[in-house]
C-alpha cells in the first residue's frame, strides 16, 4: 500500500491499493469514526429493508383480501347467472328442436320427389304402351270400308295460321269458301 499526501493534512490523505483490480478510494479516517458511519449505515440500511418488507407485507394483505372479494359471488349475481344459463339452455333446445324439424322436412321432400319421379316413370310406360297398342291403318282402313269415311278434296280444305302456341280455342265455326 502506498499513501500520497502530506502527511500533515490527514484530511486529503488518499489509501491506494496496487493491483489488478480497481477499487473505490476511501479517504483515511480514524478507525473509530469508520465503525460509527458504518454502524449508522447498517442501522439505516435495515430500517430501510423493515420499511419495505413491512410495504410489501401490506400489498400482500390488500392482495389477499382483493381476491377473497373477487372470489365471492354475492346472490344477485348468482341469480342473473343462473337466469343466463337458463335463457341458454332454452335457446340451444330451440335450436336443436328446429334442426330435428328441418331435416324431417328434408327427408319428406326428397320421398315425396323420389315418388314424383316414379309416376313420370310409370306415366311415360304407360303412354308408351297406349302409343303402341293403337294401330292407326287398321283404323283408317274401318273407317273408310265398315264407315263410309271420305277423305276431303283439294277444294274442301282450308288452311289458317296459328300463333306460336301450342293449342287453339274455337269461338265459330271455320268459314267455307
Amino acid at each position: 500500500m502506498r499513501q500520497q499526501g502530506n502527511a500533515s493534512h490527514k484530511e486529503k490523505t488518499v489509501n491506494y491499493i496496487d493491483g489488478n483490480t480497481v477499487r473505490k478510494l476511501q479517504p483515511s479516517q480514524s478507525p473509530s469514526r469508520r465503525s460509527e458511519e458504518t454502524h449508522r449505515e447498517l442501522v439505516e440500511k435495515q430500517r430501510l429493508d423493515r420499511e419495505q418488507r413491512e410495504r410489501k407485507r401490506a400489498l400482500r394483505a390488500a392482495a389477499r383480501r382483493n381476491q377473497e372479494k373477487a372470489l365471492q359471488m354475492s346472490p344477485g349475481y348468482v341469480l342473473f347467472l343462473a337466469a343466463a344459463m337458463m335463457v341458454l339452455v332454452g335457446v340451444c333446445g330451440v335450436y336443436l328442436k328446429l334442426q330435428a324439424e328441418l331435416t324431417g322436412r328434408m327427408k319428406h321432400v326428397a320421398s315425396l320427389k323420389s315418388e314424383v319421379m316414379e309416376l313420370k316413370t310409370s306415366n311415360d310406360a304407360e303412354q308408351k304402351r297406349i302409343d303402341t297398342s293403337v294401330n292407326l291403318d287398321e283404323i283408317r282402313q274401318k273407317a273408310i270400308g265398315e264407315l263410309g269415311m271420305v277423305y276431303p278434296g283439294k277444294d274442301q280444305i282450308i288452311y289458317f295460321e296459328i300463333d306460336n302456341s301450342d293449342y287453339m280455342n274455337q269461338y265459330q265455326d271455320i268459314p267455307a269458301k
